[in-house]
């Protein structure tokens, strides 16, 4: 923006008038100065464009004259210099010899036919247009048309009936004739004429210009401030002279306005279409209609409502069961952290403490199967001297094994060793009551030994029991020392892990870990002498509370049948060879055994029939030397009461044969039924002495079947 010049104010002088005096003509004007204008006259004389707006009144007037900016009076002055000088008058008789003197129609349109009134109109008027080298002269009535709408034209006025443009359409008609049309320009002079300057391509003269022209616009600005200031003070100097005159400003009569009139400008309300009035059914229908669709969308919005609340209930326990798998899992990596280096330590002290318990076992075994020896190696010396009665049996290897007093084979078949186990014989049945018939004497199993030498035996067991296996455990600390604690810290594997627990079998690999304590417990038992349930054994009362909780209220059956899989079946079948097979209660000890493993482990699962073909093993071997001895002797006396006491003591066989009906295959006792009955029984009978007892035995055997 332009800043505002200081400008002096203008200076009015008041006329004074008179009545009776005329005033001078030098003193009926009044001219209105202004200081800046002044000092603009003084470096640029205005040119008049010879235009006068001055008003004649009656009585004493004042001329005002108005002063023009630079840049109005350059445009004047271009204007002007482009206005034609004044035509001269022209008389009636002048001008009608001028008229018939100029021909109506060029001379170069004469050949051609115009088509209308208007092209010859046209080519009278703008002789130009139609290519003729003739200037045509327009009358006055013309020139005073034209002056008039001139006028009409600068007052605004529009004659409603012509257009106040001029139509590109219609080419044909159109007077509009182009400056280039008639010189071939290249619209410069139009340019010029609009701009009010030439186009240039100087970058010199073109900032020059440039300069001008911003300094035209400062000048038009200042002088739209000053002319209405000049205004104002115009205004107010007309009045002060109206005021002094005594002459009251004119009023506009208004009319009078009717009160019932509406207002200007006032548009009347737009008075709606008649339309039918709802019956009451109807309108009663439309309000049913939106109560129900108002209801229904307040049920939508409960129903979102309630969705809405049971999806935050969701997200809070979904956030509230990610912030406990959070915790858990980072309790669980602790556990396992933990258990891995328990087990590592765990498994460092089983390799150190199993062999000392492998030891231990050895030396009950030992002590066991002490008196399965003596009691079988007697019974075999028994029936060899019964043997020796009515048959002659040829000679036994002999081996070169002493007994305790230092006596070898040769010496043990003499006659007098055999008559002093005969005596000894005679002895131990008078001991016994009951026994006085061959039969009993026969089926009498003849395993009892000196009170001394059981209580021995029990001495020995109980010392490894009490003494040795506790010895051997002295050095180890309180989280290996026994079952519970090693329970207990598995425990929460399955407690607080159960998934972990499940998918990596825990069930399957405890029994490893708990193996060492269940077989220091069982170090010195003999299932065959002393039957036990194993629900009564310590072990399984602690196992069986292994993860019992209020979620997990059975106890872990597969664990229990996995120990009783990999340590009971395997203590089992190391202690089948003390199992004497003559021995019914022996026998039924070690089925009671078997059952017990039956309820845990199944009759068709690949160890419970590993441990039936072991006491088959165990059985046969017991079979085998009296098949191979009997195959060789020859009867000397056919009615010999020692006779009838070896068929009986081999019948015992068959009879403790049944007790394995349930869990020995057929086929299997069948095969050592046949054994008993073919290879040892019948070669002892002979055909018409031996009926009753052949009579037996082949009733003994089809019980086996």
């Amino acid at each position: 923006m332009f800043k505002k010049s200081s400008r002096a104010k203008n200076i009015r002088r008041k006329v004074v008038t008179s009545d009776n005096e005329e005033p001078e003509e030098s003193e009926n004007v009044t001219v209105v100065n202004r200081t800046k204008l002044e000092k603009k006259k003084k470096k640029e004389p205005k040119r008049s464009l010879g235009l006068s707006f001055d008003q004649e009144e009656e009585g004493n007037t004042e001329t005002f004259q108005v002063k023009k900016s630079n840049a109005s009076i350059r445009l004047a002055s271009r204007k002007s210099s482009d206005i034609a000088a004044p035509s001269p008058t022209y008389s009636n008789e002048v001008l009608e010899a001028l008229r018939k003197d100029t021909p109506n129609t060029p001379a170069a349109l004469k050949a051609t036919s115009l088509a209308n009134d208007d092209d010859a109109l046209l080519a009278e008027k703008f002789p130009s247009l139609m290519k003729t080298d003739m200037n045509g002269i327009p009358d006055a009535h013309a020139i005073l048309a034209a002056k008039k709408k001139r006028e009409q034209l600068r007052k605004g006025y529009v004659d409603p009936v012509e257009e106040d443009f001029i139509s590109l359409d219609d080419k044909a008609n159109s007077r509009l004739v182009r400056e280039e049309d008639e010189i071939g320009d290249d619209g410069e002079a139009e340019y010029e004429a609009y701009v009010g300057e030439r186009l240039t391509l100087n970058k010199k003269v073109a900032q020059k210009q440039e300069q001008e022209r911003r300094a035209g616009y400062r000048e038009m600005i200042e002088e739209a401030q000053d002319y209405d200031e000049e205004d104002q003070d115009i205004e107010r100097w007309e009045t002060e002279l109206i005021r002094h005159g005594g002459v009251k400003p004119q009023r506009r009569e208004e009319k009078a306005r009717d009160p019932y009139a509406p207002p200007p400008g006032y548009r009347p309300a737009e008075v709606p279409i008649e339309s039918s009035i709802l019956s009451l059914d109807k309108a009663v229908q439309n309000l049913d209609s939106t109560s129900n669709s108002i209801t229904r969308t307040i049920k939508e919005y409960e129903t979102q409502l309630e969705q809405m609340q049971k999806n935050m209930e969701t997200l809070s326990t979904t956030e509230a069961d990610l912030s406990k798998e959070i915790v858990r899992g980072s309790e669980r990596y602790d556990y396992f952290q933990t258990l891995a280096g328990y087990v590592n330590d765990l498994g460092e002290f089983l390799d150190a403490k199993f062999p000392k318990l492998e030891a231990l076992e050895q030396e009950a075994h030992d002590i066991i199967a002490t008196k399965y020896d003596v009691v079988t190696k007697r019974r075999w010396r028994d029936d060899l001297d019964d043997l020796h009665e009515f048959a002659k049996v040829p000679e036994q290897p002999q081996d070169e094994e002493m007994d305790e007093f230092g006596r070898g084979e040769e010496m043990r078949n003499s006659d007098s060793v055999r008559q002093r186990r005969k005596i000894e014989r005679q002895q131990r049945i008078a001991a016994q009551d009951g026994l006085a018939d061959i039969q009993e004497q026969g089926l009498w199993t003849d395993d009892e030994m000196p009170e001394e030498w059981d209580a021995q035996r029990d001495q020995k067991l109980d010392n490894i029991t009490s003494g040795k296996v506790e010895e051997m455990l002295e050095d180890v600390g309180e989280e290996f020392g026994s079952l519970e604690m090693v329970k207990n810290k598995f425990e929460a594997w399955k407690t607080n892990f159960f998934d972990d627990y499940s998918k990596a079998f825990g069930s399957l690999s405890l029994p490893g870990a708990f193996e060492f304590y269940v077989r220091c417990e069982l170090v010195t038992w003999n299932p065959f002498t002393e039957p036990m349930e194993f629900d009564t054994m310590r072990w399984h009362a602690v196992l069986s509370e292994y993860g019992i909780t209020e979620e997990h209220e059975d106890a872990d059956t597969e664990l229990l049948n996995k120990v009783v899989e990999k340590i009971m079946i395997k203590k089992i079948k190391s202690m089948l060879d003390t199992l004497d097979a003559a021995s019914m209660k022996e026998m039924r000890y070690a089925v009671q055994a078997v059952e017990q493993v039956s309820y845990y482990v199944e009759k068709h699962e690949r160890p419970f029939m590993d441990l039936m073909t072991a006491v088959e093993s165990a059985i046969n071997k017991q079979l085998k030397p009296y098949a191979d001895l009997l195959d060789t002797i020859t009867i000397i006396e056919p009615s010999s009461e020692a006779k009838k006491r070896v068929i009986w003591r081999l019948c015992k066989y068959l009879k403790t044969l049944q007790v394995w009906r349930r869990y020995l295959p057929k086929e299997t006792l069948k095969s050592l039924g046949s054994v008993v009955m073919n290879r040892m029984i019948v070669p002892l009978l002979e055909p018409g002495v031996d009926g009753e007892l052949q009579k037996e035995a082949l009733q003994l055997l089809a019980r086996l079947e």
